[in-house]
């Protein structure tokens, strides 16, 4: 009996184990289509059959236990248009993704029938999120930046309308600086890793872990209010709608570093390959207490000074070695299941990337203005600069989310990017304060100047938000997050090495001279900053005239950074009586090294003798702890006057308290303090289904930074700049006026053209004193400045040429921008006493005249094939303001193309073959006088080739 019973089960279980597995999913999210908002509580059921399920708080739904089969699904949802989808096919064992958009009803409600789609275009979906937008807004999909073959979010944003990319890692959005470009992850602000720098270093983000990039140009009381260009936002991938798994692996070769044999490097550590130090480059544990300043004859402190000297390494100059291939690889595995009853979804992603770079074609030049009878400008120093950089990021994203039923959801998000960079660098040339050195003032000695410098970057996030439908409270819904960020940038054992040098016949003499340039040191610098992120939001639809739907939304937010800054400077002292011979490891030769004679040693004179010895150069000026906080509350309404206008207005207001103190007490420390209101109204009149005019106003703002308000100086590299901070900064009160006219042709297609003008109150700028020591970069606020512009956007397949051409789609954005900034009273005069025909006003700090893209792309989607070609060029834009007289340094504009072409090979593989920086033009810094050019930098980076392969399951 008990052996039937068995079978039965058994039997049993296996037919429903079978029918189970043979079944489908249907998954997807309805949206409205009169604002691209998700619909909540609307009804999908599969035509003909009880199968039905009602969407949650994300407009999502869930058909399970299909047979398979081809389907009709039904989309229903009060005051809209029902539509059926046909032609859905289910699959054993397979999610059939369908996303369906309802248009509001007319007086008689009318059926609409589509075809179903089973795949969502990220690029189409994107243009569909800006056209329904609040605010003037551009952005770039997955898609996209595939299809350009950018690796991270710093090489994409470069193809958003008005966007260039300085450095390869910091945005300008219309041609302003980072400073006016505010920068969150999922929603959340995330701090920057760079003392120097007002924003986050764009090129930390792998672009495969990102869904999309989206640049908000106009302000809206729900954003932070601290941006004027644009604001950012990073989408990381979220969890997809069936099991999704992709790994990515590419290499890639450099014309003028790749197997170069003179590619400059140092010794690593172990661990160098995963973008940090593994201690290699830490303080000796023997340098655990101060170094006495000055050496003295007792034998404790000369013994201290002794073990101090021979505890660190003596590589002190770069080697050389060839530089292998560039590679990068990444993985992601994501899927949408149930865990404990409940729908679950999550995606796990990695990156790794590793390049190389090298140039020995670049100059560095500081000059100055002496007079107004001078033709040219005076060298201070020109030198040939050459540079070996490796380069390395690791990238780990994680998000996790979980719907409790239909109207909560949680979700959390974490993610870490490591990158670590080893640089070194070599100078030598012309540097005037060396001249004379050996009693003749005609010599002029070469100058040499050595330099290794490894950075190591960590961004660690954790991210809790949540959102909740209030069903009792008109389907309010309330959303927030909670967000841990913490940004470290550690620059262990940075190293510097100076002399200089004449040649006389067959004799070359050299010396170290502490008058001119810095002895050879040692930095340890250390960063760390968190962020503390805060908010909530509550928005409650109301119905209006015409059944039209209004949105009510408010809320609050806190942000509370905290920002230690460290730096210890250990430097390198000798006998006068030592003469260094031009070989650094004879200078650091262990006979050389601390202490060389002791009293009782026969040809000393009772006292303890040194040769080459360390000294603790630390200046508690240049430590320095931060405070920042701000707290802001918001009320908004999303008003539709009509059916066609649209108006969003309401206010933000937001309380600023900076304090940043030096370690040394004598230095007032740097505040601000200030309470901001900043109204905004954004209206939308829609002229037809696929036009829309566009207009804004706002006032917005943008504040210093810590280290700019810390009130020390510091400088980064022997002959370059110092910088000196200023604890008297104010903050900048930006008022804008946006327009825009944008039509939607076609799917993916758009058509847009802008203008805008803003008002800048106390503008923050960055200044070079010519007239100081070694050149001075300081901080400033200058009274006002004007930005006005038009831009212009085109995403059009060329099929309307020619039905031939219709696989090719053209995408073009222009920006023309126009800037002054009325020069002071006191710096004008100075300008004048050596320029007297030199003008009262001058463009803005980092403003680029235009700004232009393009791209061509052939897509064939029956062949999988796809071929990009891009194209960006900047105009010259002022990179330092020189007081005293001097031009400016103007960054000048250097045209970027590059190719990428992709097959799909198989069901599961694509091959991409791609090529970079096509035109190979020189980065170049520089100023111009008389006609003539003078470079304060200049370099070129050759062109990269890679091909890679990817492979897809989903």
């Amino acid at each position: 009996m008990l052996r039937k019973v068995l079978s039965f089960l058994s039997l049993y279980l296996l037919l429903v184990g079978t029918a189970l597995a043979q079944s489908g999913i249907v998954r997807g999210q309805l949206k409205s289509g009169e604002n691209n908002e998700p619909l909540i509580g609307a009804t999908v059921q599969i035509k003909g059959t009880s199968n039905a399920a009602a969407t949650d708080l994300d407009g999502k739904f869930n058909l399970t236990n299909l047979a398979p089969g081809t389907y009709e699904v039904i989309a229903s949802y009060l005051s809209y248009e029902p539509k059926t989808v046909t032609g859905v096919v289910v699959k054993s064992n397979e999610v059939t993704v369908l996303n369906i958009s309802l248009g509001a009803a007319a007086t008689n409600l009318q059926e609409v029938v589509v075809e179903g789609r089973a795949i969502r275009n990220s690029e189409n979906t994107l243009r569909n999120m800006q056209k329904k937008s609040a605010t003037v807004m551009d952005g770039i999909s997955a898609e996209q930046f595939s299809r350009s073959g950018d690796s991270d979010a710093a090489a994409a944003l470069s193809r958003v309308t008005g966007l260039s990319v300085e450095g390869s890692k910091y945005v300008y959005v219309r041609g302003l600086g980072d400073r006016y470009v505010k920068t969150s992850l999922n929603g959340a602000e995330i701090p920057g890793l760079d003392p120097n720098r007002n924003t986050v270093q764009m090129d930390l983000f792998p672009s495969n872990l990102l869904d999309n990039l989206t640049v908000s140009k106009t302000f809206t009381p729900d954003m932070p209010g601290s941006f004027s260009g644009g604001f950012v936002n990073i989408t990381t991938k979220d969890f997809p709608d069936r099991f999704t798994l992709q790994f990515s692996t590419s290499i890639g070769v450099n014309d003028q570093t790749t197997f170069n044999k003179n590619f400059l490097t140092s010794n690593k550590g172990k661990t160098d390959w995963l973008g940090f130090d593994d201690g290699t480059r830490a303080v000796p544990g023997e340098i655990n207490y101060e170094i006495p300043f000055e050496s003295a004859s007792s034998q404790t402190v000369a013994e201290r000074i002794d073990r101090a000297t021979n505890a660190f390494n003596t590589e002190m100059a770069p080697t050389r070695n060839a530089a292998p291939v560039n590679h990068s690889h990444s993985f992601s595995l994501g899927n949408q299941t149930e865990l404990f009853g409940r729908q679950f979804g999550y995606v796990v992603g990695l990156s790794y990337q590793r390049a190389f770079s090298y140039y020995n074609n670049g100059t560095f030049g500081l000059w100055e203005l002496t007079s107004a009878n001078a033709n040219e400008l005076l060298v201070e120093s020109l030198l040939d600069d050459e540079r070996g950089v490796e380069d390395v990021s690791l990238g780990l994203l994680a998000n996790f989310s979980m719907k409790f039923n239909p109207n909560n959801k949680i979700a959390l998000n974490v993610m870490r990017n490591q990158s670590g960079q080893n640089s070194s660098r070599y100078l030598n040339g012309i540097f005037p304060e060396t001249s004379g050195l050996y009693g003749d003032e005609s010599r002029r000695n070469i100058f040499e100047s050595r330099a290794l410098h490894y950075t190591q970057r960590a961004l660690s996030s954790a991210q809790l938000k949540g959102e909740h439908v209030l069903p009792g409270f008109k389907k309010s819904v309330v959303d927030w997050l909670a967000s841990f960020t913490l940004s470290q940038q550690d620059e262990p054992d940075l190293r510097f090495f100076a002399n200089d040098y004449f040649v006389t016949g067959a004799d070359t003499a050299y010396r170290i001279q502490p008058a001119a340039y810095t002895l050879p040191a040692r930095f340890f610098r250390d960063l760390d900053e968190t962020n503390l992120d805060v908010k909530v939001n509550v928005t409650t639809p109301l119905t209006v005239w015409s059944g039209l739907e209004a949105k009510v939304k408010y809320g609050a937010a806190a942000l509370r950074k905290n920002r230690t800054f460290r730096e210890n400077i250990y430097r390198y002292r000798f006998n006068n009586d030592y003469n260094y011979n031009g070989n650094i490891a004879d200078f650091f030769a262990p006979h050389h090294l601390g202490v060389v004679s002791r009293p009782g040693d026969p040809e000393n004179e009772g006292r303890y003798a040194y040769g080459v010895y360390l000294q603790d150069g630390t200046q508690r000026t240049n430590n320095y702890d931060g405070e920042e906080s701000v707290y802001a509350g918001y009320a908004m309404i999303d008003l539709p006057i009509s059916k066609e206008l649209r108006v969003v207005a309401g206010a933000r207001v937001e309380t600023t308290d900076i304090f940043v103190e030096s370690f040394n007490r004598n230095l007032a420390p740097g505040e601000l303090n200030q309470v901001d209101v900043l109204p905004s109204v954004n209206a939308t009149y829609s002229l037809t289904d696929k036009m829309n005019l566009r207009f804004g106003v706002s006032r917005t703002l943008a504040r210093p930074n810590f280290r700019e308000i810390a009130p020390y100086t510091s400088y980064d590299f022997v002959g370059e700049p110092a910088f000196t901070g200023n604890a008297n900064l104010k903050r900048t009160q930006i008022d804008n006026i946006d327009a825009r006219w944008e039509w939607y042709p076609e799917l993916g297609e758009f058509i847009s053209v802008s203008a805008f003008f803003k008002n800048f109150n106390n503008p923050i700028e960055r200044s070079i004193n010519t007239l100081a020591l070694n050149n001075e970069i300081f901080i400033q606020n200058v009274n006002n400045a004007k930005v006005y512009g038009l831009e212009f956007e085109v995403n059009k397949r060329l099929s309307f040429i020619t039905p031939a051409m219709k696989n090719f789609l053209v995408g073009a954005n222009l920006s023309l921008i126009e800037s002054r900034v009325g020069i002071s009273a006191r710096e004008l005069e100075q300008i004048r006493a050596v320029r007297p025909e030199a003008e009262a006003t001058r463009p803005l700090f980092g403003q680029s005249p235009f700004v232009a893209n393009a791209s061509l792309t052939y897509q064939n989607d029956p062949l999988r094939l796809i071929a990009t070609a891009n194209y960006s060029v900047f105009g010259d834009r002022i990179s330092a303001i020189s007081v005293g007289g001097t031009p400016n340094i103007y960054e000048r504009s250097r045209p970027m193309m590059s190719m990428v072409v992709s097959k799909g090979l198989g069901q599961h593989f694509t091959a991409k073959v791609a090529v970079e920086n096509i035109l190979n033009p020189e980065y170049k810094h520089s100023h111009e006088f008389n006609g003539q050019e003078f470079i304060y930098s200049a370099y070129k980076l050759g062109r990269t080739y890679s091909v890679g392969v990817t492979y897809l399951v989903f």
